[in-house]
């Protein structure tokens, strides 16, 4: 019998994919229980209207739940196609070769780890689909080389030219995206961190700052290329005008150049530097929060079209490990 309309139909799990995903399963439901105090809590403080404007993909961009995605997108990733069964064909056995000798495409070839990841929730485990189906921008991102850490800072000196202004025609309101990004960041820690303005930060976070600056700059740099090449393509294929360019880029790319996984990587990475630097310094009181350092200090009217880029990000696509350790 067919499935019904509209249904998901994917093949079945076998072997290394099928102990994989049960495990992916396992580890995501506890950690939806473990998380789900903190996310009652902060519905009584918020309210719900709040928190929806606050946290729109819910509890599912929570950088304990986006670790775990990362995690198992990564090792899904690394799969291979699965071995056939049975025993090595022979040479001169015709039988053995051409289409017999081969599983079914969809048994040889692991699912997508994105349709994995989320979309077979619907299967196999509804409940968690209901709060997976909002992780709408994906947090997989490509870490600038080498990736940044306290080691690898230099001192250089700060541009004090006017950086690049990038000329995007974005989708959202920015002060949302501000008070959104900024006040989530709040949200994560137990305490706040009282704000830390870039003239009195440590010499350790501003040489931060300046390598975050030069790292962005050139991821959206690369992606202002990027945008104009998916723009100019739609163009190619039948588009009637750039606007109608424009919305079938937006389509497919539901945050627009933000959801680059160049763009998405840079945030990563100084987001858990910005972490490291704060756990060397014994003085809480120059400890500087992440979203400040990665947002707030950008407000300085000299990289607005910087702002306006990230604050089309619904979440941080940040991962917090159970060890504590950010990425």
């Amino acid at each position: 019998m067919p499935p019904p309309r509209g249904a998901v139909v994917m093949p079945d799990l076998e072997g290394e994919v099928a102990e994989l995903y049960s495990a992916y399963v396992s580890e995501l439901g506890a950690a939806l229980d473990e998380l789900e105090p903190w996310w009652e809590r902060l519905i009584a403080t918020l309210g719900r209207k709040a928190i929806k404007l606050r946290w729109p993909a819910g509890v599912a961009s929570h950088p304990r739940v986006l670790a775990i995605y990362r995690d198992y997108h990564r090792r899904f990733s690394a799969l291979g196609p699965a071995p056939r069964g049975g025993s090595t064909p022979r040479f001169d056995d015709d039988a053995a070769w051409g289409s017999e000798a081969e599983g079914a495409p969809d048994q040889l070839i692991p699912p997508a780890p994105e349709r994995l990841l989320i979309e077979r929730l619907s299967i196999e485990a509804p409940k968690l689909h209901a709060k997976l189906a909002y992780l709408v921008m994906s947090p997989i991102g490509v870490s600038p080389e080498p990736r940044p850490s306290m080691r690898t800072l230099q001192i250089v000196e700060a541009d004090t030219h006017r950086p690049q202004a990038f000329d995007f025609e974005l989708r959202h309101g920015t002060q949302r995206g501000l008070e959104r990004l900024l006040g989530a960041g709040f949200d994560l820690r137990a305490g706040g961190f009282k704000p830390v303005a870039l003239e009195h930060a440590s010499e350790f976070h501003r040489l931060a700052y300046n390598s975050y600056l030069r790292a962005l700059g050139r991821a959206l740099a690369q992606v202002e290329r990027w945008w104009a090449r998916v723009v100019d393509e739609h163009l190619q294929r039948g588009a009637d005008s750039a606007a109608r360019a424009l919305e079938r880029a937006f389509a497919d790319h539901l945050f627009g150049p933000v959801g680059h996984p160049q763009v998405i990587g840079v945030i990563q990475a100084y987001w858990a530097l910005c972490h490291e630097i704060n756990a060397a310094l014994t003085e809480i009181d120059r400890h500087v929060a992440p979203e400040q350092m990665l947002l707030g200090w950008l407000r300085d009217e000299r990289h607005q079209t910087w702002v306006d880029v990230l604050t089309a990000m619904p979440y941080w696509p940040v991962g917090l490990d159970r060890a504590g350790r950010w990425s």
